[in-house]
């Protein structure tokens, strides 16, 4: 199934002119195009491409530049085998920078600054390590005291 520009930009929460100027750029390119009789071309769009809209539209949205998501693609397209990145990576982001969550899980990339290893802390293996601590220095507290006394 494919979409004409009107749908896809009303599907992807963009606008018409935003879709024509990120495909002039390079950014996101139709899946098809289409010919009409008397030569017209017109875009087709599928649901990867939606996708791909999409998620330039919320990183926007979310106050992330048009520029870093240009770096972040051109940085996943030069070290992925995704032909869609913006539709096959997972991306997170903090507000300021974009992150590519690595099939590992266990690591993740800072896309803006060259790939660079951003470590990934579990929270809650870090309260349950103290957790387990604390209960043995009060346990070592307790056999102190009990010397102390002694």
């Amino acid at each position: 199934m494919t979409f004409n520009a009107e749908q896809a930009a009303c599907l992807s929460g963009c606008t018409c002119r935003q879709l024509r100027y990120w495909k002039k750029t390079g950014l996101v390119q139709p899946a098809e195009v289409e010919f009409a009789p008397g030569g017209a071309r017109r875009d087709r769009y599928d649901f990867r491409n939606l996708v791909e809209l999409r998620t330039i539209v919320t990183m926007l949205q979310r106050g992330i530049s048009l520029q870093k998501v240009r770096k972040t693609l051109q940085y996943l397209r030069e070290h992925t085998d995704c032909s869609r990145p913006l539709a096959e990576c997972k991306l997170v982001t903090d507000g300021s920078t974009i992150f590519e969550v690595c099939e590992s899980a266990s690591s993740i990339l800072d896309t803006l600054r060259r790939g660079q290893v951003a470590f990934c802390i579990a929270v809650d293996g870090i309260s349950q390590e103290l957790s387990s601590r604390l209960l043995e220095l009060a346990g070592d507290r307790e056999d102190f005291l009990c010397r102390l006394q002694a």
